[in-house]
């Protein structure tokens, strides 16, 4: 393409300037060099625009149920609020989990596993079954991956088999913590790459989305998606509460049986006694009687506290309200062929570019080597 005779002829940069007509030269003298890397990065392209998956993507927009507020500032935030600015967060008020937090929630282990246990409907079979046994039935090898493993790759076959045992003896230990397999976490991995939470700092709105190859799918996983979020906000918003609860449920029903025996006992005395008046029968009354007094005081007690107990569940259960349900997607999300294409052409150009200048370069070092 470029002779060492012609030293002064591709010299771009001439007095601190550079020289386009020379540029432009030199790359139409290396245009073959050009088509070569388009097509080649072209044709990478369109296998891998044609050859990858078909994905569709699903979303659902969730509104979290503002915080009860006893501060007086109900009204100027709900104004603060269409004005686009979260004026409780501002002020350091939280709703349970901070809005900001979700994206951790959603791809956190327990969440993970939770939702991939779940079961959903799909068209390969008759019931629904969960993500985690789809996933492992998925990964049946082909034909030609257990040629390649049983031969070219049998030394990383054997590693793996021996690694898996050892893995295995250690899962069936019992040392106190998390421990998953490498297979599990694998799985894991792939369920929390499909899943992607926004969150607006703004006006609290929360977009859960999904991205998969089953259209049905994908909408499932964005509705229990949601619904798992929903209940461990819940859940974390009314734990004091439903602690509190069943503290105060315990207490009641201990006092209740105590009380119920006490009015059946008392009574019985009553009735053994009727006719009967003497000093001591009048003493033994009048303890039963006082102490019946004294629980029946504390049971009645118990039960307005287990009403009040039941109420502040109620009121701290924070609700959602769902602005934009999901649906099952009807057009595919990718791969983008087009962009993928395009992507591709510019690549293959910029590379070709590259090569000459790179061929150039080298020409002059050597060229450098052999005057030396």
């Amino acid at each position: 393409m470029v002779n060492d005779n012609n030293k002064d002829k591709y010299q771009i940069i001439n007095k601190d300037e550079v020289d386009l007509s020379v540029l432009l030269k030199i790359i139409w003298q290396g245009r073959k060099t050009i088509y070569y890397s388009v097509a080649t990065i072209l044709f990478i392209g369109i296998m891998i625009a044609f050859l990858s998956p078909v994905m569709y993507s699903a979303s659902a927009t969730l509104l979290p149920s503002a915080e009860r507020r006893s501060n007086g500032i109900g009204g100027l935030s709900a104004l603060a609020g269409m004005a686009g600015v979260n004026l409780g967060s501002m002020m350091g008020e939280s709703n349970g989990i901070p809005a900001e937090i979700y994206p951790q929630v959603v791809r956190s282990y327990p969440f993970l596993n939770e939702l991939i246990n779940k079961k959903f409907s799909f068209e390969q079979f008759d019931e629904p079954i969960s993500i985690y046994d789809y996933l492992l039935s998925d990964t049946i090898e082909s034909t030609s991956d257990l040629i390649l493993k049983y031969t070219l790759r049998l030394p990383w076959t054997i590693k793996d088999a021996i690694s898996s045992k050892e893995e295995g003896v250690k899962n069936n230990r019992n040392i106190g913590v998390l421990l998953i397999s490498k297979k599990e976490k694998e799985l894991y991995e792939k369920v929390r790459g499909l899943i992607d939470i926004e969150v607006d700092k703004n006006t609290g709105l929360v977009l859960l989305s999904v991205e998969y190859e089953d259209p049905v799918v994908t909408a499932q996983l964005v509705q229990k998606g949601g619904e798992l979020l929903q209940d461990y906000i819940i859940e974390y918003k009314t734990k004091q509460a439903r602690e509190s609860l069943s503290f105060v449920e315990s207490g009641y029903e201990e006092k209740k049986e105590q009380y119920e025996l006490l009015q059946k006992e008392i009574f019985n005395y009553r009735d053994r006694h009727r006719n009967l008046v003497s000093e001591r029968i009048n003493i033994e009354f009048q303890r039963l009687s006082d102490e019946y007094d004294l629980v029946s005081s504390i049971y009645n007690e118990l039960a307005m506290q287990l009403e009040k107990a039941k109420i502040a569940v109620k009121e701290q259960t924070p609700a959602f309200s769902i602005l934009e349900p999901a649906k099952v997607p009807v057009e595919r999300s990718g791969p983008k062929r087009k962009i993928i294409l395009v992507v591709s052409i510019f690549l293959g150009f910029f590379l070709g570019v590259t090569l000459i200048f790179v061929k150039i370069f080298v020409m002059n070092v050597r060229r450098g080597l052999r005057q030396e």
